[in-house]
Parts: structure tokens; sequence; C-alpha cells
């Protein structure tokens, strides 16, 4: 076997009873064998000494500034037009946050426990000229989503999580307390006080449950095969990432965007989404409510489709607001295509087209501005809404 490979199958061998040495060779069954897949790697992990990929230098946040203007978006393929980073540019947003599928690195990664696909589109996209470009102007803030995970809708029993951690961290050169912990969330406080932006980046992949899925059909279903489940063990996030969360909603800010790769709101399609662990939503919701959270918007993407989504959450005097933005150079369709997704909840169109999300935020007024903007700059929908006092 290469130093450098081990498989899924070795894998079930270790959990079987067996252990790695050094080598990666198999030796025989201790009293103490591990108990998971990742406690299995952890041996294998800790002796691979190549260097991974880091990404091209960039600007830092300021955090004293007082925030008007910021973008977002989602899936980005390393290996299609970059042409959008300059768009984003020219709009001159004083942060952009890269919300999930920042590169597509799982492909056929199922049986290479070091993930290399996941590196190569990393170091696929640090080559790409306008992206060097635009971390050199613009400060970014990043979470992942599955496919820079590392597996197609994988969540917390993917085998290789805790490689694409040390992946993702290195190469987006995280906080040391995001390194400390496991998962990638973290938070942000943006500007002074009575200004003060605070964004929630959560983990929607690393503690996930397993989605509950529909026996098979034929025809497949169009808009996917993911079930709710009201198994009351099943989590979105992980205990410890819930405390956080709850900490975090205590803290004093004027204007919230929490941050999720998966839609929030939405129960129109069965592809991902907190839709399938509704007991889950419904305890984010209720501690939004609980800790007077009035002036949150969600942030998602995942969808390959633009949108925006309000709620009325029991507890909280005003509509709650989803804007969804992806896919900025990854798109499965063209205009609006809302007419094979009904859904009560959404406030426009269900765009196809490549896009990215702006913020505007009108600290006089107490109006925040919500533009969907196709790759080439121009407004595809906006709405203007009141999340602040």
């Amino acid at each position: 076997m290469p130093k450098t490979k081990i498989t899924l199958f070795c894998a079930s061998l270790l959990l079987a009873g067996c252990a790695a040495t050094g080598e990666n060779r198999i030796a025989p069954a201790s009293d103490t064998n591990p108990q998971s897949a990742h406690e299995v790697l952890r041996p294998f992990y800790a002796g691979l000494t190549a260097p991974l990929p880091k990404a091209p230098a960039g600007l830092e946040l300021d955090t004293s500034a007082t925030l008007t203007r910021f973008s977002f978006g989602s899936c980005v393929n390393e290996n299609r037009s970059m042409q959008f980073w300059d768009v984003i540019a020219a709009q001159n947003p004083q942060a952009f946050l890269l919300i999930g599928d920042n590169v597509y690195g799982d492909t056929a990664t199922t049986s290479a426990a070091e993930i290399p696909t996941l590196t190569a589109s990393y170091r696929k996209l640090s080559s790409r000229q306008e992206y060097v470009r635009f971390r050199s102007k613009i400060p970014m803030l990043t979470v992942w989503d599955d496919h820079d995970f590392g597996a197609n809708d994988a969540g917390g029993t993917f085998a290789f999580k805790e490689y694409g951690e040390r992946i993702f961290e290195e190469y987006w050169g995280a906080s040391d307390e995001v390194r400390a912990r496991p998962g990638v969330y973290e938070s942000h406080m943006v500007g002074p006080a009575g200004k003060r932006v605070q964004f929630i980046m959560l983990d929607t992949r690393f503690f996930r449950s397993d989605l509950a899925r529909m026996n098979y059909q034929d025809p497949s279903p169009k808009l996917g095969w993911t079930m709710p489940t009201n198994d009351p063990k099943a989590t979105m996030l992980g205990g410890a990432q819930w405390d956080w969360l709850a900490q975090e909603l205590s803290r004093p800010a004027d204007l919230r965007f929490i941050v999720s790769s998966v839609q929030v709101i939405t129960d129109a399609h069965n592809f991902e989404g907190w839709f399938a662990f509704p007991l889950e939503r419904q305890k984010l919701y209720r501690m939004m409510a609980d800790k007077g959270v009035n002036n949150a918007v969600f942030l998602t993407g995942d969808r390959h489709s633009g949108a925006l989504y309000s709620a009325r959450i029991p507890g909280i005097n005003r509509p709650v607001y989803e804007f969804t933005s992806t896919s900025l150079n990854f798109s499965f369709g063209k205009g609006d295509s809302g007419a094979r997704e009904p859904d009560a909840s959404r406030l426009g169109g269900l765009w196809s087209d490549e896009n990215f999300g702006q913020i505007d935020i009108d600290w006089a007024a107490n109006t925040v501005k919500l533009a969907l903007k196709n790759v080439s700059g121009n407004v595809i929908e906006e709405r203007t809404i009141t999340p602040m006092d």
C-alpha cells in the first residue's frame, strides 16, 4: 500500500479490529479498539507531512469600520469562468462572504482519506488570477458546504471530515479559536456601538446527523430525495455549536446575519435544508425568540438558484427574511424557475442565473437593501427591509 493512500476498505478493516501504524500497515487489534472511522484515521492523519494549499494573500476585515455594503455568494467551480470576481469587486463591498461549495473538491474522494481532489481544487482556485486579484482588494469571510467539506450531501458521519477540516483551516487561515475546536463555525462583530453588525457563520456539515431518504422511486422525484425526520436525537449543529450559538445570540448587536450553507425557511423542495430537521429548525426559531433576536437575516446558498424568503416566527415581532444567493459560476439553468417549485414563503422568483448577493445598510433610515445581482452586476431582484429598530 502506498504511504500516502488509505482506502475506505482499509478503514472498514480497521474498524473491524485493527489499528494503523506509523507506516500505514495494519496492526493486530488491541484491547482498546477505536469506535469510529474518525478515531481510526487520526494516527494516519498525524503522519501526513505534505504541505497543504493556502489561499493567496488577502486583506483583514476592518472590524472597527461602519459597515454599509457587503456581498456574498456560494458555489464556485474552480474550473469555470472567474469573471464574476472582478464584477463583485467593482461594486466596492467592504467584505465578501463565501458561504460554501467554495470549490468542487469532492470528485472521486470516497476511497482516499487525504481527499486529494479537494487539495487539487484549492490549488486550481489559487491559480486563477481574477480570484487572486479579488483577494488582494476585498476582505473575505468563509464557511463550507458539502463539496468543500469533502463529499456530496455529507454530514457528521463522513469518515474523512477531520482531514477536510484541516484542509479548510489551512487554506483559509482559520483563527486560533476555530482551530481549537471541531467544526469551522465562528462569528465576527463589525462596527461601533449603535451600528454593530454580527456575522454568525454556522457549520451545517461537521456535526449534522444523516439525512432521512425516501424509498426508491421510478421516475425519480424532481425536487430531491430528502425527507424530514422527527428523531429527537437528530441534530443539525451538534451540542457544542448550539451552546455557542446561544451565547452569540446573547451578545449585543444592532443587525445580525446568520449564515447557513443550506436553506432555512423553505419547505418547498426535498434537497438539503433545515426542513429535513424540523425539530432543530424549531429550536433555532425558539432560541431566536427567547433571546429577543428581532434583527436577524439568514444568508444561505447550496441551491444553484437565488431567491428571497420570509417567515413569521412566534415571539419575533417582525418578519424574518432569508436571502439565498447561489451559484457564482455554476448555474443549472436560466431565468425564473419558480414554477417548478411553488413556495408560499418565497417573495419573488427562483432565479437560476449565475448570481451574487449584495447587501446595503442605510443606518440613518434603519433599512437594509437585499439585491440579487447577475454576474454582469445587474439587479435581478431586490427588496428593502427593516430588520432593525
